[in-house]
């Protein structure tokens, strides 16, 4: 079984996922860290737990969720993966900052490993299946851990929310049939973890977000 540690950093309180298992083996999926003392923490939690970590795993390009990629790219010696559809958003991630006031490194590579639609990514004895759903961003996915009951959502899907549409590359009705024609069909009971705020569940999403009446 998975185990999860979750992180909030930069200006915009994105939540940076670490999830490994009796293995010793991790992802880190959309490392944020936007200072060399949030990078600190969260190499800190990985070596204290003597982790292993596979790769990097962006659940879409936006500034926000990939200004930690270099950084943990480089001390890892790891790659980082996200579906082909995210190059645009890499490209334009300095310009990007720059928008926002955050500092940005210019060594944020485009993803080493491209990954589709029903991927399954091996995590010691577990697994995360890749869901594309796309809206928020060109190239959005969503990452599926059956055992656990999880699904990492990036900024497609949140509490009583979803991610905004109008980024380039946005689309309401594309958000919208992603979350509704695909993280819909999953157990009521699976757990969202969302890449801001609090984590919430399918059922309850269902039932209450307004934008998906």
């Amino acid at each position: 079984m998975l185990k999860l540690k979750t992180f909030v950093f930069n200006a915009f309180g994105e939540n940076t996922y670490v999830v490994y298992d009796e293995t010793k083996q991790c992802i880190i999926i959309d490392p944020g860290c936007s200072s060399s003392v949030e990078s600190e923490q969260l190499f800190s939690f990985i070596d204290s737990k003597g982790l292993k970590p596979l790769m990097v795993i962006n659940t879409h390009g936006h500034i926000d969720h990939i200004m930690g990629n270099a950084a943990v790219k480089k001390h890892y010696g790891i790659k980082v993966a996200a579906h082909a559809d995210v190059r645009s958003d890499f490209l334009h991630a300095k310009r990007q900052a720059a928008i926002f006031g955050l500092p940005f490194a210019d060594d944020c590579e485009l993803p080493d490993v491209e990954l589709i639609e029903d991927e399954v990514i091996k995590v010691g004895e577990s697994t995360l299946e890749v869901i594309a759903t796309p809206g928020h961003a060109k190239g959005s996915i969503s990452l599926y851990a059956e055992l656990e009951g999880w699904v990492f959502t990036g900024d497609a899907l949140f509490c009583r929310s979803i991610g905004r549409t109008d980024f380039e590359g946005g689309s309401f009705e594309e958000l919208r049939g992603s979350i509704r024609g695909k993280l819909f069909h999953l157990p009521d009971d699976t757990t969202v973890l969302p890449g801001h705020g609090e984590e919430t569940t399918i059922g309850d999403e269902q039932r209450y977000n307004m934008f998906l009446g």
